[in-house]
């Protein structure tokens, strides 16, 4: 038997890894009902080449708008929009929301041919403004298209759909998020044991549900993301919510009784789905999704749309930009956050937040004393540094302690609690602990300020949720209703004109 001809894009031994070719086959069935049980039975994943096909024939027959970018149309613009740029140093479509794009079984050059076709969708499609599903989806189409071209084409189609009862990808935050809260809907009704175990163990359940398209789209390995897409292709978006479902399932029943392996359920489901193969093969996962007797797609479709609603009354209807592009450089920064419950809450933060890479990308304490957290709607009241009415909780570090430096400063006074000046990092402290100079922490999936027995703001990666309570820290009540969501975030900083 001939080997695969895998296109130019893909990682040949890790494509014979991943997926099993066992030759090519043909298709000849044009009924939908047929398509449907051969999809669902993984007919044509057993050929390399005939996925391509079928790929190819599915996406073709999906209907668009008049007027869909095409093949030439990327040979036309890919030169201008990418120009001398490598592959892999292309910056990524600010609609993708910051996600990793997968590589799968992609070889380098199939990774940066991914970034190009990214932004070449850019550039043809103005109107979509978040779609975070859209990487893994040209990663996956990419393995199976003849060129960049192609598969550009193909994912213009997905996105370009236009038959209002056959919804593919959400092309916008309001989409994403209805789809979100809907997901929750469906897995407080369908999966009743998995809900509680994730209240249980989660501060914020729908955090934990927010983050359900990043399964599928991102983090299932590849032998299991093409199967769902077969599927997907033919059924559409229902399928995703009965994936989800069967992968919050099974993770509870592996899970069930046992501790958390992090401080977070959010990672302990995306590290389950990512080493999934180990405990759940393709087959048996969309066995279990096809078991859940779901609601029909028009009852879905109308939870949807309820949903929908229930966002656009509350102001929420697009992605809040994250702030650290704007706020680095500037120092210090005030935070201001208007709930949907219009609340007014917010911090000054004293440090450069740029100061959050030295980390290493893990989610790590800075700032000075300087911070405070305040509320402002429905009364106003502010919380300093624990340690400036408590001065009694610290003393100098030492007489060898690096002095503290002229302005800005407090001056030497006799008082030991004087002598250094809460503009100084907590190092220069001896502290009874640690809790007491969490002052500011920012990463990619969430940003806090305050810590200790809680946090006095922590806010989720979008910008669209948060959560306050108690902090050792600043000695705080809860800023505004402890689990928010947020209407508007505003952010002023501050530079030394000197500086300049």
């Amino acid at each position: 038997m001939d080997p695969p001809g895998y296109n130019c894009f893909v990682d040949r031994d890790k494509m014979d890894a991943a997926v099993q070719d066992l030759g090519p086959k043909e298709l000849s069935c044009t009924e939908p009902q047929e398509l449907k049980q051969l999809a669902r039975q993984g007919y044509w994943a057993r050929s390399y080449a005939l996925r391509g096909k079928v790929y190819q024939r599915l996406i073709r027959d999906i209907p668009c708008r008049t007027v869909t970018p095409d093949a030439s149309v990327y040979s036309d613009i890919v030169g201008k929009i990418v120009g001398k740029h490598s592959g892999s140093s292309l910056p990524l479509p600010e609609f993708v929301d910051n996600t990793q794009v997968p590589s799968y079984c992609l070889n380098p050059r199939g990774e940066g041919a991914v970034r190009k076709i990214l932004l070449c969708i850019a550039n043809q499609f103005p109107d979509v403004s978040f779609c975070p599903a859209l990487p893994a989806v040209v990663a996956l189409l990419l393995h199976y298209s003849a060129d960049e071209a192609q598969c550009f084409e193909n994912a213009c189609r997905i996105l370009a759909c236009n038959d209002p009862s056959r919804k593919l990808v959400d092309q916008s935050f309001l989409a994403f998020e209805s789809s979100c809260m809907t997901f929750g809907d469906l897995v407080n009704k369908y999966c009743q044991a998995a809900h509680k175990l994730m209240v249980a163990v989660s501060e914020d359940v729908l955090q934990v549900y927010a983050d359900w398209q990043r399964w599928l789209f991102g983090e299932l390995p590849l032998s299991h993301f093409a199967r769902v897409f077969d599927v997907f292709l033919v059924e559409g978006y229902k399928v995703l919510y009965r994936v989800a479902l069967a992968i919050l399932k099974f993770f509870h029943k592996v899970r069930a009784g046992q501790p958390p392996e992090s401080d977070s359920v959010k990672q302990d489901i995306r590290t389950f789905v990512r080493d999934i193969a180990k405990t759940v093969s393709p087959e048996k996962l969309l066995e279990k999704a096809f078991a859940i007797r779901l609601f029909s797609r028009k009852e879905i479709q109308l939870l949807q749309m309820a949903n929908e609603k229930a966002l656009k009354q509350k102001g929420i209807t697009v992605k809040q930009k994250r702030f650290y592009l704007q706020c680095e450089g500037h120092e210090p920064t005030l935070l201001l956050i208007k709930t949907t419950q219009k609340e007014v809450c917010g911090a000054y933060l004293s440090t450069d937040w740029s100061e959050r890479n030295k980390f290493g990308g893990k989610v790590g304490f800075f700032g000075t004393g300087e911070c405070f957290v305040f509320r402002l709607q429905p009364e106003v009241q502010r919380y300093e540094w624990v340690v400036i009415k408590h001065p009694e909780l610290t003393k100098p570090v030492s007489s060898e302690a690096p002095a503290a430096p002229s302005p800005p400063c407090r001056p030497v006074s006799s008082d030991p609690a004087d002598r250094l000046s809460p503009f100084l990092a907590a190092r220069h402290f001896n502290l009874p602990s640690k809790t007491e100079s969490m002052f500011m922490a920012g990463g990619n999936d969430c940003l806090i300020v305050g810590g200790g027995g809680g946090q006095a703001l922590y806010i989720d990666g979008d910008l669209n949720r948060g959560r306050t309570g108690h902090c050792d820290t600043f000695n705080n009540q809860p800023l505004c209703s402890e689990n928010f969501l947020i209407a508007a975030v505003e952010a002023w900083g501050f530079q030394d004109p000197d500086t300049q």
